[in-house]
């Protein structure tokens, strides 16, 4: 028993030695050599069987809003009780990011119509038509004749929104990336990788637009329906004095007796009515010249940098470097592997 301690205590003493796990692995060296070659071959197979990956990129810049911008419209306008919107901007900060990877954005631009091969279908469409989707799927939406366009948002289906609500997570979440190109500078970097290169450009295109659109109306909703309304007046209150001097002046032509007075008073009546809603015009023209300079200074300029052009990066790892990585991670973890087993041996 004293001597069998003696030993694994050398043992143990031994290990500790760099020389030792030089030898042990040396003498392990043609099992280590063999699994390193075939990590190899496996990997340059895997990256050369592995469908492509595609890369659409698109940078944009976003206004920076000026706190005082409308600090001397607002106060004027506020004289005349029209609301000059404001507050804050949605595009501010990371609320970018997220708005770009919201469910909704992405299910409308998934619904968008689009020409590939001059042929007109949603990108939902062409998406399930270029990938591959579960028997599941594919039988409820054949089973349930499901359309994917926003024509067909009319009516409610859980099927079909259920379907949606998957590609979309799946997308936002593994293909779409949005970020900023370095903290310190404005720019927004909207990436989509996918294995079909005409997806990938179009889904970020529309993607895009569609939030520009979004943030657009956003902005300028308040202010475009002060200008409505403002046009609505402009025009109601015209049309009243235009009636108003049509009636002047037909009195004045029945007005043929100059000493009867009393002929005149309809027309003197009318003639007050021309007089206010000329000042009543004037004032509502002013309100809506104003309301049309504040629409236009909520309206946002977003310059787009850079757009996807084919040919689109593919982002496909070759079979050299698929081999070289998976050598290169086997090699080692089978020295690892191999000193566990030595260590736990001696324990024993």
């Amino acid at each position: 028993m004293i001597e069998i301690k003696e030993n694994t205590n050398n043992d143990s003493s031994e290990m500790m030695s760099v020389k030792f796990w030089i030898n042990y692995l040396y003498s392990k060296k043609v099992l280590i050599i063999i699994i390193s070659f075939l990590a190899a071959v496996i990997g340059g197979v895997y990256c050369k069987l592995k469908d492509p990956s595609y890369l659409a990129q698109l940078s944009f810049v976003p206004e920076t809003e000026s706190k005082s911008g409308l600090g001397s419209y607002s106060s004027l306008a506020a004289q005349f009780g029209i609301d000059v919107g404001g507050g804050g901007n949605i595009f501010e900060g990371d609320n970018i990011i997220e708005l770009f990877k919201s469910n909704t954005l992405i299910i409308k631009t998934l619904l968008t119509k689009i020409d590939f091969d001059n042929k007109s279908q949603s990108l939902m469409d062409y998406y399930l038509s270029t990938h591959k989707i579960s028997s599941k799927i594919e039988k409820q939406i054949i089973e349930n004749n499901i359309k994917f366009n926003l024509s067909s948002f009319d009516t409610e289906n859980r099927i079909r929104d259920s379907i949606l609500n998957l590609y979309s997570n799946s997308i936002s979440k593994e293909s779409l990336k949005v970020d900023r190109k370095d903290k310190k500078l404005n720019i927004i970097i909207v990436e989509m990788t996918d294995k079909d290169e005409k997806f990938a450009k179009k889904f970020i295109e529309c993607l895009t637009f569609n939030a520009i659109k979004y943030y657009t109306e956003y902005k300028t909703k308040k202010s475009k329906q002060n200008v409505d309304i403002l046009q609505h007046q402009a025009d109601s209150v015209k049309g009243t004095l235009m009636g108003s001097i049509t009636d002047v002046a037909s009195l004045n032509d029945l007005n043929v007796n100059p000493n009867k007075q009393i002929v005149r008073v309809g027309s003197q009546k009318r003639s007050i009515d021309v007089q206010v809603s000329s000042a009543i015009y004037v004032e509502i023209l002013k309100n809506l010249e104003l309301a049309k300079i504040t629409l236009r200074k909520e309206t946002p300029f977003i310059q787009i940098i850079d757009s996807p052009t084919y040919p689109l990066e593919n982002k496909k790892k070759g079979m050299l470097f698929g081999g070289i990585i998976s050598s290169f991670i086997f090699f080692f973890l089978t020295i690892f592997g191999l000193a566990v087993k030595k260590i736990l041996t001696v324990l024993k």
